[in-house]
C-alpha cells in the first residue's frame, strides 16, 4: 500500500497536483469488526495518514469487515427520515394508490441507493422488511396497539403477501439485473477483476463471511458461479431468470 501511496503523489506531482494529507485515510480490509494487531504506518510526504474502521464513498459506508450491515442500517435510517418529511401527504384524504406512489418515489428510492453492491443476510433482511411494513402502517393509519396483522396490511395495501416484501422483491431484481451487466463485462474489466481475482495470503481459521456472489448464485437457482456466468452471457436466458425469480427462502 506504501508503494500504492508513493506512486500515485509521484504521478500528481507530475501534473502539478497534491493529494491532501489531512482527508486521505486508510482502511484496511480485515474481516473482523475489530482487528488485533493490524495496525500500518502509511505515510504521504513524511506524514502519516490516518486509519480508519469506516468511510463513506460516493453516498454508501464501506467498513473494514467488508459487509454491509452498516450500511443498509443507514438507508434504513434515511428513508424513515424521507417518510417523515413527507409525513403531511401521508396523513391527508388522497387515495392510497397515489400515496403508494409517494411512497415509491420519495422514500424507496432513498432506500434502494446503491443496493445492487449490497450482500444479504438475515437480520439486515428482517431489518428493511420490518421498515417496509412500517411504512405500510403509517400511511393506513395502523397503530401498534391496534393489533392488526401483516397479512390483514399486505391485503389493504393490495400487495401480495410472500417471503419477501415487494421492496426486497424489487431489490433483488435490481441487483439480479446489475449481476448480468457485470458478468458480461458490460460495466467494465474492473469488475471481473474485483470478482474473480485471487488474493494472496492464507484464509482465516472459521466459517467465511457471506460475498456478493453467493446471492446471485442462490437466487439464480444455479448454484455455481460458472454456472452463473455462462448463463449471464446470454441475455435472453438471463433476462428470464431474473424475471421468473422464486425467492423464498431467509438467509
Amino acid at each position: 500500500m506504501q508503494k500504492m501511496i508513493d506512486r500515485l503523489n509521484k504521478t500528481c506531482k507530475a501534473y502539478g497536483m497534491e493529494i491532501n494529507v489531512k482527508k486521505t485515510k486508510v482502511m484496511i480490509m480485515n474481516g473482523t469488526a475489530k482487528p488485533k494487531g493490524m495496525q500500518r504506518c502509511i505515510t504521504l510526504n513524511n506524514v502519516p495518514l490516518e486509519q480508519v474502521t469506516r468511510f463513506k464513498y460516493l453516498g454508501s459506508w464501506i467498513t473494514e469487515d467488508a459487509r454491509s450491515d452498516e450500511d443498509i442500517r443507514a438507508r434504513v435510517g434515511m428513508a424513515k427520515a424521507a417518510f417523515w418529511q413527507n409525513k403531511e401527504l401521508m396523513r391527508r384524504n388522497i387515495r392510497l394508490s397515489t400515496k403508494m406512489k409517494i411512497l415509491n418515489c420519495y422514500v424507496f428510492s432513498v432506500l434502494n441507493y446503491g443496493c445492487e453492491s449490497w450482500t444479504w443476510n438475515k437480520p439486515m433482511r428482517m431489518k428493511v422488511n420490518a421498515f417496509e411494513r412500517w411504512c405500510y402502517r403509517m400511511i393506513l393509519g395502523i397503530s401498534w396497539r391496534d393489533h392488526v396483522s401483516t397479512p390483514e396490511v399486505m391485503e389493504r395495501v393490495q400487495l401480495e403477501l410472500h417471503t419477501e416484501l415487494h421492496f426486497t422483491r424489487d431489490m433483488i431484481k435490481r441487483k439480479m439485473e446489475y449481476a448480468g451487466h457485470v458478468l458480461r463485462g458490460s460495466s467494465g474489466l474492473s469488475h471481473l477483476q474485483i470478482l474473480e481475482g485471487r488474493v494472496e495470503g492464507k484464509k482465516k481459521v472459521g466459517c467465511p463471511i457471506r460475498i456478493w456472489m453467493k446471492d446471485i448464485c442462490e437466487w439464480s437457482l444455479l448454484g455455481t458461479y460458472d454456472k452463473v456466468k455462462r448463463a449471464a452471457e446470454d441475455r435472453k436466458r438471463w433476462k428470464l431468470i431474473v424475471v421468473n425469480l422464486r425467492i423464498g427462502v431467509d438467509k
